[in-house]
């Protein structure tokens, strides 16, 4: 869908975003701190020929203003643009533009303030250009919120050349962030030449094919090869070009576990000696980098050094995450370290678990030889004694941030369930192309806020910053890449910047029409589900009803049918929250004023006796996956296959315990529920079920149980319906007691449980 139908469905089209058709408007994204528009001063006339001004040392940022301006038509009037610096301000990246008929300044308290003051006037640029743009006269103040502002790109699943890396850096530029998190080495592939070890890319950066279909669903491997890697002196102009657009670029050589592309290359390095090979796979590995071995150390220190060598980042990610430890508690050669540097298991963590704090603290030494810190995923906190000055990136949740906080730690906070862009933006997976799972849409990603409640002043300033991850499993093109990262790069970057008391999510979609300009400017390609009507339910327990309300635009029609049927021009028009009552299945979408439809939601409906009952819990959820809580298990929305998509709740290890009082007695005879089954990431099957009764809302007695002891708790992924029968009775309230399984081997086990039912 094109730019201008988006703008037609969402009734925003130009004229309604701006008075004028070529006025320019500073409220962008990220937004700014502050912006005052003088109306009693005619515009500044921005064209092609406008004349612009810079410091020696700011050429390259008005390089960049002259090429975001160079498709303008002339102004045909005299007029400058100046960039400089030497704002005062307690933050290097603050500017201010200041507006006047025939001068505009922007000022930065460094060069990167004035490169963000320049791609705020970038981003200002009206949608559609017939004439010069009038820039309104006024004064534009801004600084970001945070100093680190990352975003992180695997390029080992699948290889992206140097050019693309150089479009992604434009993007990220795009968005005002200045990190550039760079996996380059996993069990799929070696991507960085090292000059030590040539066997790395000779050897490593190839794989013959690729996992067909999503992880645990299959085995079977295509014949594509997959291949790639970068030489150091292209990596030296990458690094270059990100520094013109003010990027650090953070290299990560993930250790000691996803190495099997280094096996694959050096197997002496690995515990068993091999063979090894380059996995087409995600998971399912054993074999690690085999830290008893005097070579192995040696290896590591080579390594991060010629990569610290070539990259002048502060930092170096060394990954640390996801580390079996099968063969260390076999191997020899490591059990022999363990003895030799005198380490014990404690309560909290094995003797090959502190083996790997060994492996950290020796990357850290060398890491601080070269004037750097490591960064390290949250794992590394279950190693005792890590340096101090590791850097903790929270990615399982923000567990990590807050423990590694109480620890004193800096963090940087890239929870999945917030920031990953590799998971799903609807929660209709069938209109998406295939992803490894998971919902993030632009506006959970939006709703993030990287101060984790609780955290106390002295915890918060060692929050760096958010970043986004890009793992590519299942991103094989740049084209694709782009519809991950975009628009939800535009949500990260308003958490990142923009200061939490301005944040709107309305507000944020409104503005967003000119962003979008600039992705179809620049040929970027990007998901539209921001443009999706956006329909809510809240029970209203006491009415017994279900309310539904829909964002509505200025100028759209939202309209709606309750039988599933598509919506069309002649459907219901939504003007106030609907009340529910009785099964149906919801469908509505925003029409534009010409009748073109947008994206149609669907939900359904389903009412028995416990719908819109009071409901407790005798365990908390797991809060990364509570959603909507107990109420969510009888508002009579069913869950779907994606079990982020907020119908369901997640269980950590406890059961589902849940006791329901009904409106009024019922007679009922079978209870069911329905459970997601996605076992590579921990969600998996039930145990068994008992269902308890009570016909005075007191007193339970026993009514069924249903056994699934013998089916498989990591079953073909999905959602799954279960009943259980019994002879009628009339209740009051019903108990169900769900006992997840416990399986071994998986990182997480969570029971995720949607609508119980009982007719």
């Amino acid at each position: 869908m094109k730019l201008k139908t988006i703008l037609s469905i969402l009734a925003v089209s130009v004229a309604a975003i701006n008075a004028e058709a070529d006025m320019a408007d500073y409220n962008v994204v990220p937004l700014p701190l502050s912006v005052e528009v003088d109306g009693s001063q005619k515009p500044f006339v921005l064209g092609s020929d406008t004349k612009i001004l810079t410091e020696k040392k700011l050429d390259r940022e008005g390089d960049f203003l002259r090429s975001y301006i160079s498709f303008l038509p002339k102004a045909g009037v005299k007029g400058t643009v100046e960039l400089k610096t030497g704002l005062k301000s307690d933050n290097p990246e603050a500017y201010r533009i200041t507006v006047t008929p025939k001068r505009i300044t922007v000022e930065g308290a460094s060069d990167a303030g004035v490169f963000y003051g320049v791609q705020t006037l970038r981003k200002s640029l009206p949608a559609d250009i017939t004439e010069a743009v009038m820039m309104p006269a006024g004064t534009v103040s801004d600084s970001p919120r945070f100093a680190y502002r990352g975003a992180h790109l695997d390029v080992v699943r699948h290889f992206f050349d140097a050019d693309e890396v150089k479009t992604f850096i434009d993007m990220l530029a795009l968005h005002n962030i200045n990190k550039f998190h760079w996996h380059l080495t996993d069990d799929q592939g070696w991507r960085i030449e090292i000059k030590k070890y040539p066997r790395l890319t000779e050897v490593g950066s190839k794989r013959p094919g690729t996992l067909i279909g999503r992880y645990g669903a299959g085995t079977e491997i295509d014949s594509i090869p997959v291949e790639g890697f970068y030489t150091q002196d292209q990596i030296r102009d990458i690094i270059a070009y990100a520094a013109e657009h003010h990027i650090e670029i953070i290299p990560e050589i993930d250790l000691p576990s996803h190495m099997m592309a280094a096996l694959a290359s050096y197997s002496e390095l690995g515990c068993t000696g091999g063979p090894y090979e380059v996995l087409c796979t995600w998971a399912g590995y054993k074999d690690v980098l085999c830290p008893g071995k005097d070579m192995t150390m040696e290896f590591i220190g080579d390594v991060l050094s010629e990569v610290m060598e070539l990259f002048p980042s502060k930092f170096i990610h060394i990954g640390g995450d996801e580390c079996p430890k099968d063969r260390w508690k076999e191997c020899p050669d490591c059990q022999a370290r363990i003895a030799e540097l005198g380490i014990k298991a404690t309560d909290e963590a094995s003797a090959e678990t502190q083996l790997q704090g060994y492996v950290t603290r020796y990357a850290a030494d060398v890491a601080r030889r070269h004037g750097k810190s490591v960064i390290g995923w949250d794992e590394i906190l279950e190693c005792e004694d890590i340096p101090q000055d590791a850097v903790v990136m929270s990615w399982r949740g923000i567990d990590g941030a807050v423990k590694g906080t109480v620890r004193g730690h800096r963090v940087i906070q890239t929870p999945n369930d917030y920031l990953y862009f590799d998971y799903y933006q609807s929660d209709n997976m069938d209109v998406e192309p295939l992803a490894i799972g998971g919902y993030v849409p632009v506006e959970r990603v939006y709703s993030f806020e990287p101060f984790s409640e609780g955290m106390t002043d002295a915890q918060k300033q060692l929050v760096m910053g958010p970043q986004a991850n890009l793992w590519t499993e299942y991103v094989p093109t740049f084209s694709h890449l782009q519809y991950m990262e975009l628009p939800r790069m535009a949500a990260l970057a308003e958490v990142q910047w923009t200061a939490p008391e301005k944040k709107n999510y309305h507000d944020f979609k409104c503005r967003m029409p000119r962003l979008i300009a600039r992705y179809e400017r620049e040929g970027y390609n990007y998901a539209r589900h921001i443009f999706d009507t956006d329909v809510n339910f809240r029970p209203d327990r006491e009415a017994g009803v279900l309310a539904m309300s829909a964002s509505v635009y200025p100028g759209t029609t939202v309209r709606y049918t309750l039988d599933g049927k598509q919506p069309s021009v002649s459907s219901a028009a939504y003007s106030e929250p609907l009340r529910l009552d009785s099964d149906c299945v919801i469908a509505a979408a925003a029409f534009s004023p010409d009748g073109e439809r947008g994206t149609v939601t669907t939900d359904t409906l389903r009412v028995s006796a416990p719908t819109f009952g009071d409901i407790t819990l005798a365990c908390e959820p797991y809060s990364p996956f509570a959603f909507g809580g107990a109420d969510a298990l009888v508002d009579g929305l069913v869950g779907g296959d994606n079990f982020r998509s907020g119908r369901w709740v997640g269980f950590l290890g406890d059961p589902c315990d849940a006791t329901v009082t009904f409106r009024s007695p019922a007679s009922v005879s079978r209870v069911s529920f329905k459970t997601c089954i996605v076992w590579p990431e921990g969600a998996l099957e039930f145990r068994k079920a008992e269902v308890y009764g009570s016909a005075d809302g007191n007193n339970f007695e026993h009514l069924a149980t249903l056994d699934n002891s013998a089916q498989d708790p990591a079953q073909g992924n999905g959602a799954y319906l279960h009943e259980i029968n019994f002879d009628t009775v009339t209740l009051k309230a019903l108990r169900v007691v769900i006992t997840p399984c416990e399986p071994s081997g998986i990182w997480k086990r969570i029971l995720f449980v949607d609508e119980i039912q009982a007719q």
